[in-house]
């Protein structure tokens, strides 16, 4: 039976038996952003097994795409090495919320396999908890024999959903393939870790709920989770030993025969490693299509981790090209037509993979050589361990993910430093941080020892600009001081303040300090921990003390650009997914005062169409004036309902909740308008690359897109005077002229050349012969390093046979061009004449015997010249 058949017999199974048919989920959870991928089929449904979420249905069958590569879940390691593991798969599942539990559970399953799959009974065995008689007995009803069922511990056939929450015993349905696969060992049995007894499928009894105690109570509503995998049971109903020579693989691997020119089956390492490249080649077509790029953090790690892998094994069977693009196209073919979308944007994901793996291929080769020399270095010593300054190099340099280099030395039989990489990871962050901005915990570090346990502040700046403090302490240069008088500058804590301190891409608010006796200037505020705020002012008139009782007023109008233009970030985010597709994600922000800058991640430059789009989008909403509100909830309720959240963020328990109109709701801290109108209008700057499937777009608000317009239109009308037209014809003027600069610099180019050509005849005709070989040099004016290049490309294309110098200068600045016929390399050499001629004449430069370069004083190039033949004398 093919794959597909397999899907969609199993779904109409349970849809015959009274079960919704519920289509996969994205592999991207869409209410927890704590989850890397989708892993289980049952994760869609988390909610309502946890009794919070309400459906019309209570029985539903699904095939859901999981990915295992990252986090709790992660089978990365074992793919490739065994049949079975994959990072994608296909998990086909029947769900119960509360209604039918183990009787109807086992008794589905039965069915399904016996007559609906008709798979051989003798080669079924069962697994169930050690304590679980009610399951074991249900097995022995629906006819497995006693001797085919095995009890085992908490550790196999026990499932939770955490430390605490619902938790039940599970029995799992194995299939033996046969004492020919696996260890082989006559005492090879059902929980061996061959892959000899292949679990097809896991019944999950969730029948009891477990306190934070450990304490087990009976669920009032029991339920049922299954999970069978399609790649397995395709192994099975295709009679096959093991996933990959199923017809959801064996494409692949037959393309990929024919681009390495290796066969599978015939070495057991090129199996695994083909095994690795058809496996997650799928991973990532499936990874990039539901919005994944790679990068450096999170999801697009673990992508950036798969393809790199792959392409690592690629280079074991010899690929030393990209390829893994080409492989997409496979899996399109087989699975195209059951998830259409893949086939939509296979051109998109082509670009993805293929801009990767010549990213990573610039580097591998480079990185490989450096790390066989260290091995065969450190193996020569005696020396078994791999230092962590070289696992650090590989990764920071080479872009080589860490468990790569630990593959690499686990073949060689040697372990790794990690406590050294660790250190040199940290060395090289300590040097990032100490050459940027001091701020927040970077700044506690000298400052917050100094500072009481009981300091800590209300932030009350959502509700108001002006408010009445307490000075509970104040620091200057890391010491506590009493007061601080005239002139001097430090740090204020507050017991309340209305002043916001940067965090979340939003600058801090600037104000001023009121005291009883003094007055002082709020120029930062920084984060040091949640509730303790580090205003940094310098006083202006008299002096603030210890415990004085002062008024606090926010500067109202840089609070206000700095709304408006943080609202603007989260009206663009929406019009970016709307234009782009949904795979576009916030990487960054920068809100301040006068602009905004937004970065996301996004495969390719944006078109001037697309910009337009956008910009208009955020317009239309701004025009249309829609409501701004914000709330404080629990995380996990607002997530639940929708609110977007970045995944690399750390939120604590409450959240503040931002909802603009019913299109954009978004954990988010900062300060916003309360009605889009408040931001006037959205004008985008510039957009382009910030790193590699990251963009960037800077764009001005309110006062701010005033003032760009203002710009813009100076100077259209300057443009308009200077070319004598009129402003609605500017553009159409500017190309004319443009194209009339274009046409006079390629007829100056060509008359260069002709000159150029004209003085190389003369030279050639003056050359002068020099132990049997015949010398050229000339001076050429105004000309670049590839002019001279050229010239002596010509001259030994005209005499066949010779030694040719060249030189120009630009002002004080000369260079010499030396290139010499393939026929004297063995009398004479372009890369000493040319350190001959440096060292005479005080320049620099070098390169091979054919041709080189240097740098020498341009009033020394005539003079270098004329000294050729002297040079080629000696």
């Amino acid at each position: 039976m093919k794959s597909n058949e397999i899907r969609k017999t199993f779904l109409k199974f349970f849809s015959d038996n009274d079960h919704t048919v519920v289509s996969s989920s994205s592999l991207l959870p869409e209410k927890d952003p704590t989850l890397l991928f989708v892993n289980a089929g049952m994760v869609q449904f988390k909610n309502l097994f946890l009794d919070i979420e309400k459906r019309d249905y209570v029985r539903a069958t699904t095939c859901q795409k999981c990915v295992r590569a990252g986090g709790k879940h992660n089978d990365l390691d074992n793919v490739g090495k065994t049949l079975r593991h994959h990072t994608f798969f296909e998990m086909l599942g029947n769900f119960s919320f509360g209604d039918y539990f183990k009787d109807d559970a086992i008794a589905y399953a039965w069915k399904l396999l016996k007559d609906v799959f008709r798979l051989d009974e003798d080669r079924i065995w069962i697994t169930v908890y050690k304590d679980d008689d009610e399951a074991a007995l249900i097995w022995k009803k629906v006819g497995i024999r006693e001797n085919r069922i095995v009890r085992l511990g908490e550790k196999d056939n026990f499932w939770s959903m955490g430390d605490e929450g619902p938790c039940g015993p599970c029995s799992e349905i194995l299939y033996d393939l046969g004492q020919n696969v696996g260890c082989k060992r006559p005492t090879c049995a059902v929980g061996c870790d061959c892959d000899r007894f292949l679990e097809i499928w896991n019944l999950v009894f969730m029948e009891f709920q477990r306190s934070k105690d450990g304490q087990m109570t009976k669920l009032p509503r029991p339920s049922i989770d299954t999970g069978m995998g399609l790649e397995r049971i395709a192994c099975v109903m295709q009679g096959k030993l093991g996933n990959y020579e199923t017809d959801l693989f064996s494409p692949i691997l037959r393309r990929l025969e024919d681009i390495s020119r290796s066969v599978y089956g015939e070495n057991e390492k090129t199996d695994t490693a083909m095994r690795v490249i058809a496996d997650h080649v799928r991973g990532a077509t499936f990874i990039i299509n539901d919005g994944v790029l790679p990068s450096k953090e999170g999801r697009g790690y673990v992508l950036r981790r798969i393809l790199r892998r792959a392409l690592r094994y690629g280079k074991k069977i010899g690929i030393d090209k990209e390829f893994l693009y080409d492989l997409s196209g496979v899996i399109v073919d087989i699975m195209g037509d059951v998830y259409p979308d893949i086939r939509n944007n296979h051109p998109y994901i082509v670009r993805v993979i293929k801009g990767e793996e010549e990213r990573f291929l610039e580097t591998l080769n480079t990185g490989m050589r450096v790390y066989d020399e260290f091995v065969k270095e450190i193996k020569s010593k005696g020396g078994m361990v791999i230092p962590g300054d070289l696992i650090y190099k590989l990764y920071d340099t080479y872009g080589f993910p860490v468990d790569i280099t630990a593959e690499m030395t686990d073949e060689d039989g040697l372990s790794m430093d990690m406590a050294g990489f660790e250190k040199s990871l940290e060395e090289q962050k300590e040097r990032s941080r100490a050459g940027s901005r001091i701020k927040g915990e970077a700044w506690a570090e000298g400052h917050v020892a100094v500072l009481r346990d009981d300091v800590r502040n209300t932030f009350v700046g959502y509700e108001t600009l002006e408010a009445d403090g307490v000075i509970l302490t104040m620091v200057r240069d890391e010491q506590v001081v009493e007061e601080l008088g005239e002139g001097d500058e430090g740090e204020v804590f507050l017991d309340c303040t209305p002043f916001y301190a940067e965090s979340g891409g939003q600058v801090e608010d600037e104000g001023l300090v009121d005291g009883p006796s003094g007055r002082a200037v709020v120029t930062d505020v920084i984060k040091v921990k949640q509730d303790v705020f580090a205003h940094k002012v310098k006083v202006t008139m008299g002096s603030l003390k210890k415990g004085d009782k002062v008024h606090l007023a926010v500067d109202k109008e840089k609070r206000k650009g700095v709304s408006r233009n943080h609202t603007a970030t989260h009206l663009l985010h929406y019009a970016l997914r709307t234009v782009l597709g949904e795979h576009v994600k916030q990487s960054g922000s920068l809100v301040e005062r006068d602009r905004l800058r937004f970065d996301f991640t996004h495969f390719q430059g944006l078109t001037d169409d697309e910009l337009q789009k956008a910009e208009d989008i955020v317009n239309e909403k701004i025009m249309e004036s829609i409501n701004v509100t914000t709330e404080e909830r629990q995380k996990e309720d607002a997530i639940r309902e929708g609110a977007t959240a970045l995944f690399e963020e750390k939120y604590g328990d409450t959240v503040r909740v931002l909802k603009i109109g019913d299109f954009s709701t978004e954990l988010c801290g900062g300060t916003h308008v309360k009605n889009t109108g408040e931001i006037g209008s959205f004008y985008i700057v510039s957009e382009g690359s910030l790193a590699y499937g990251v963009r960037r777009i800077e764009a001005v608000t309110g006062k701010g897109a005033v003032l760009y317009k203002r710009k813009l239109d100076k100077i259209v009308k300057y443009i308009s005077r200077l070319s004598n037209t009129e402003p609605d014809r500017v553009e159409e003027r500017v190309e004319g002229i443009i194209g009339e600069l274009n046409a006079k610099s390629n007829e100056i180019e060509k008359l260069k050349e002709e000159i150029i050509t004209h003085r190389v005849e003369e030279a050639v005709k003056d050359a002068v012969e020099k132990n049997g070989a015949k010398v050229v040099a000339m001076y050429v004016p105004d000309a670049k390093a590839d002019d001279l290049r050229k010239v002596t490309d010509i001259i030994r294309n005209r005499l066949k046979s010779c030694v040719a110098v060249v030189g120009t200068r630009e002002e004080a600045k000369g260079m010499v061009v030396a290139a010499v016929t393939k026929d004297l390399l063995g009398k004479y050499s372009a890369g000493k004449i040319i350190k001959k001629l440096a060292e005479q004449y005080g320049g620099k430069g070098g390169g091979g015997p054919q041709i080189a370069q240097a740098g020498i004083p341009g009033d020394k190039i005539r003079a270098a010249l004329k000294s050729v033949a002297d040079i080629l004398n000696n």
